[in-house]
């Protein structure tokens, strides 16, 4: 963070003794000769691309996932994983089409495309989106970590967990060190990332194994029914699973890029993620039942193993953490070093007319950029930590995201690309695109109303198909008896 990358050799308005307000200014073509000079081409492999899209939808809003099917029912639940899937896969693609089309590799500049006042608008409210999207989501790893933490064996019964400030604190401590580190250093995340969330399918579905034939806790449980869950749902799934903020720069750098390539890349990874967010969902509702808390990590008991994964969930999420925090300030350290010299200080009638003082002026700047960028990422840390205390449930958090996500990653962008720069003008097309900013509008607008709670309550009234909590027995017993479908639930006898 500290690093001087503006200082060097000075450019020539120094050199030939120029010192006016173009001084610190390089222009655009020395700019983009820099640049081209200095790339380092870099390719990712198909099998590459596609383990990261698999990385990048196994974060915290997996845990929050069987609380949603609570509400929504196992088959709607199921059902709305995949749909949710399917149609991020259909707005990626757009955005591909249309990258590849206009060589235009980040959803900002893709946007800023758009005709009229549409381009900078949507710019505008996409970056918007993506610093409250990612603000919250470093909330939800800070809530993550403190419930995870909260019961561990050392620490469950101690002072710390006597206030929730105190590990939300603790938390937040841990990542700061971490913010200020090579992100190289933090590579290993995404390794890490799979084993643990693998890990955690693996405890639920023993817990599933452990608890067949008792009784759950929240009454009985719902094969297929409609209820205001749904709606939730669709909120969480999306935020689960959002990566159209980072699919351009990874499209770029696809070996031997190609739409076609990469909507090869997309269903195996998403399929892969279709079924691993399904299973696990499912195993942990069927499980735990439909007390569920929104983050599955504290319904699960107090086990070695679980004490060893919640141990192994808090690593990966201190390793993540920076990971998304770095994007949010990464402008910042662009910003001219003029901004960070009083006004006037280069100017000829005051600034020094030696070449070595004048160096010494940008090293001043930059380190006074530095500073501010430090500033502002423990202030962003600061803020993840105060949320952290305001919100205190990872699943209402992940359902507000999602609402964000679904509205304007998977609608308004994709929906206006789509329009404007994909060059497809049958009625057919409009149409669809229509649809997308119809659906992710309203999608975006119940998630915000519905996303305070999962309403299992009403799913329980509301229930077609119910499966009774009780009803789990032994393959051996189910076989032994017989399969009473009297009640239309699935009550083995």
């Amino acid at each position: 963070m500290g690093d001087h990358e503006d200082v060097g050799q000075n450019p020539p308005e120094l050199s030939n003794g120029n010192l006016g307000s173009s001084a610190l200014r390089v222009s655009d073509e020395q700019m983009n000769t820099h640049a081209s000079a200095t790339a380092v081409p870099v390719t990712t492999t198909m099998r590459e691309a596609t383990i990261n899209l698999i990385c990048g939808g196994l974060g915290t809003g997996m845990f929050s996932l069987p609380w949603t099917m609570a509400g929504a029912s196992v088959l709607p639940g199921i059902l709305t994983i995949f749909g949710v899937i399917g149609i991020n896969i259909f707005t990626i693609v757009v955005l591909v089409e249309a990258a590849e089309r206009h060589k235009a590799f980040d959803l900002g500049a893709l946007l800023r495309k758009l005709p009229g006042f549409l381009g900078p608008f949507a710019q505008y409210v996409t970056n918007a989106a993506i610093w409250f999207s990612m603000i919250l989501t470093l909330i939800g790893y800070v809530l993550a970590m403190r419930d995870a933490a909260d019961d561990l064996p050392l620490v469950g019964n101690s002072w710390l967990a006597q206030e929730r400030w105190r590990l939300s604190a603790l938390a937040a401590l841990a990542a700061v060190p971490l913010c200020f580190v090579d992100q190289k250093y933090l590579s290993f995340s995404s390794v890490v990332a799979v084993v643990v969330n693998m890990n955690l399918l693996v405890v639920v579905c023993a817990l599933l194994g452990e608890r067949t034939g008792s009784e759950r806790k929240g009454g009985q449980l719902c094969m297929f029914g409609f209820a205001k869950g749904s709606l939730t749902m669709v909120s969480t799934v999306t935020n689960t699973i959002i990566v159209q903020m980072c699919v351009l720069p990874m499209y770029e750098v696809l070996e031997n890029r190609s739409p076609r390539r990469f909507l090869r890349v997309l269903l195996v990874s998403f399929g892969c993620l279709s079924l691993l967010l399904s299973i696990f969902c499912l195993v942990a509702y069927l499980a735990i039942g439909n007390d569920v808390d929104g983050n599955v990590l504290k319904s699960l008991p107090e086990t070695t193993w679980i004490a060893v994964s919640r141990g192994g969930v808090i690593f990966v999420i201190l390793a993540v953490y920076p990971i998304f925090l770095l994007p949010m300030v990464a402008p910042l350290r662009s910003l001219d070093l003029r901004f960070f010299l009083r006004r006037g200080a280069l100017d000829e009638r005051t600034a020094l007319h030696c070449q070595a003082e004048r160096a010494q002026l940008k090293v001043l700047a930059a380190s006074r950029r530095s500073l501010f960028v430090n500033i502002v990422t423990l202030g962003i840390i600061i803020v993840s930590f105060l949320g952290a205390l305001v919100l205190k449930d990872l699943g209402p958090l992940n359902a507000v995201n999602g609402a964000i996500c679904v509205g304007i990653f998977t609608s308004l962008g994709p929906g206006l690309v789509g329009l404007f720069l994909v060059g497809r003008q049958s009625m057919l097309w409009k149409l669809a695109m229509g649809s997308l900013l119809t659906f992710g509008a309203v999608a975006m607008g119940l998630g915000f109303v519905f996303s305070d709670k999962n309403f299992h309550e009403d799913m329980s009234k509301a229930c077609i198909w119910p499966l009774d909590s009780t009803s789990m027995n032994a393959p051996s017993s189910a076989l032994a008896g017989g399969t009473n479908w009297t009640r239309v639930d699935l009550h083995f006898a």
